[in-house]
């Protein structure tokens, strides 16, 4: 039986020089891996309409159908640069897609994994733009643009909206994270995994809770692993 393994924000583009990596890291968790959780923002920007999808896109997904037709479970949380990922890629890339949070029992932990980014409760602009971006209304309005323009027009706001709200993004808020992840551990987990903060961390919640944070990919080029028997560490991505 193979580990479970977490990987976090890649934030893969176009012309990516990241991608070959990414690809051959893949290729090995084929062999070592029995379940694969990514935490969302495998993309810079990833909108679940197949005419949208990008070449670098398009890698990435026939790998992960690949190496689903080898046994391998692949499940996708969205994160905040993914949008309406299940009706395309649910059941061709990946298992299952949540758009919240996922239970992940492994190696005989009760895990819980989320993207992370509603962890901090004084972030408003951003969770104002969240519930914007991901109403009915904003995407009837999205559909309504030609198709040829609607990629560049939602690279455009992303672009904006990754330049705004710098205060919240210099620095990791622990004491929120931590608060946020212990609602999880009282409702009768003991790993609480996040993503979406980019940096790398493991602190003890009280008990026997512990709170991972997975460092973004494609800067640390690490992932983390649960063993069958339930020992959790980062570990170097060898590719």
């Amino acid at each position: 039986m193979g580990d479970l393994v977490f990987i976090g924000d890649a934030h893969l583009d176009r012309d990516d020089p990241h991608l070959d990596a990414f690809l051959r890291l893949l290729d090995s968790l084929a062999v070592t891996a029995a379940r694969i959780v990514f935490l969302g923002d495998l993309f810079n920007l990833w909108i679940g309409q197949p005419e949208l999808e990008q070449p670098h896109q398009a890698a990435v997904v026939a790998k992960l159908a690949e190496i689903r037709s080898r046994g391998v479970v692949t499940r996708y949380l969205e994160g905040n640069r993914d949008y309406r990922i299940g009706a395309s890629y649910a059941g061709r890339a990946f298992d299952d897609v949540s758009i919240g949070g996922i239970d992940e029992p492994f190696g005989g932990r009760g895990i819980w994994a989320i993207h992370g980014d509603l962890a901090n409760p004084a972030d408003r602009q951003y969770r104002s733009w969240r519930r914007f971006s991901r109403s009915s209304l904003m995407w009837m309005l999205f559909n309504l643009v030609p198709r040829g323009r609607r990629l560049r027009w939602a690279e455009s706001v992303e672009t904006r909206m990754r330049a705004s709200n710098v205060a919240f993004k210099e620095h990791f808020p622990e004491r929120q994270v931590t608060d946020y992840a212990r609602t999880f551990i009282r409702e009768g987990r003991e790993v609480v995994v996040l993503g979406h903060f980019h940096v790398e961390k493991d602190l003890a919640l009280g008990g026997s809770g512990r709170l991972l944070v997975l460092p973004e990919w494609r800067s640390s080029r690490r992932h983390l692993r649960v063993s069958p028997d339930g020992e959790i560490r980062f570990v170097d991505s060898a590719v």
